[in-house]
């Protein structure tokens, strides 16, 4: 069985995110600025900022996929990189 435990400071970090992403004119400074806003809040500026917009949205493809979870045909598995590969991204209407 797989299991991931999330780190105390995972937590903090990604509720420092989730605040930047929820409040419109931090969120604009990420955006235009993402070295600096992501250094304030512990994250090396190496880091490569994607911003969705309603035209546009990211999927990320993970650095490493679980072969034998796939091969297996792990549903779970399956779900857990739809869920990382989009995010929160979540539409009423979908763009065109």
């Amino acid at each position: 069985m797989h299991a991931r435990t999330t780190s105390e400071k995972e937590l903090e970090l990604g509720a420092k995110l989730g605040a930047i992403i929820q409040d419109t004119d931090a969120r604009n400074s990420l955006i235009e600025n993402p070295a600096e806003v992501l250094a304030g809040v512990g994250i090396k500026s190496d880091v490569t900022l994607y911003a969705d917009t309603v035209d546009l949205v990211h999927l990320i493809v993970p650095a490493e996929v679980d072969v034998a979870r796939v091969a297996a045909e792990d549903q779970t598995y399956f779900e857990e990189l739809g869920r990382a590969a989009l995010g929160t991204c979540m539409y009423d209407d979908i763009p065109d």
